[in-house]
């Protein structure tokens, strides 16, 4: 009877430390211990594809895929090349394939260029602020832009602070000190200046 008395009471002791660590487990998934990502914390960060030597690959803002030169054509659409003439070409291209215009009644001819940190990126979207951090490391340092073919006047800023302009059809500008920027705007000519500038 004394042997069986034990055997109940160790049983008893492992289902109480199996309930509590099936408890534990449950708690740390459903209550918010990171196993499992919501909803909403998976929307808010687009994914973004990046096309790249005949490939689609998931976006690197750290090393583009080994890329120097990028399109972005979209919040979830890039375009990489190994050269600055490859990018320039395909700037060219769209150029050439006039767009319709956009739902605000306007499209850009063609991209502004940000130059820095050993990167060429290109933006051609307009009428909002676009954030640079999706694309690379903040800051971005801004060595020269253009704007040679582009019918939109541009700006780009940091940290909300002031806004650097550039005219539609202006060639390179240069900085030296490189000029820090984490978000770019692309603006229609006769609308006002952007949102803040």
């Amino acid at each position: 009877m004394r042997q069986k008395g034990k055997v109940l009471n160790l049983i008893s002791k492992a289902a109480r430390i199996i309930l509590t660590l099936g408890i534990s487990v449950l708690a740390t998934v459903f209550l918010g211990g990171g196993v499992l990502a919501s909803p909403a914390s998976a929307a808010t960060t687009p994914k973004i594809t990046e096309h790249y030597n005949g490939k689609l690959l998931p976006w690197n803002k750290e090393t583009w895929n080994g890329a120097t030169s990028c399109a972005v054509v979209s919040a979830t659409d890039v375009y990489c090349f190994d050269t600055v003439a490859e990018s320039d070409a395909f700037a060219a291209d769209s150029r050439s394939k006039a767009a319709p215009a956009t739902t605000q009644g306007y499209n850009c001819t063609d991209f502004t260029y940000l130059n820095g940190d050993g990167h060429h990126l290109q933006f051609k979207d307009w009428g909002y602020w676009q954030n640079l951090n999706q694309w690379v490391t903040i800051p971005f340092h801004v060595d020269n832009w253009s704007n040679p073919y582009n019918t939109c006047k541009s700006y780009f800023r940091y940290a909300g602070g002031a806004c650097h302009y550039i005219a539609p059809g202006t060639g390179t500008i240069y900085f030296s000190p490189a000029a820090w920027a984490d978000q770019v705007f692309l603006q229609k000519p006769s609308n006002p200046p952007a949102p803040g500038c």
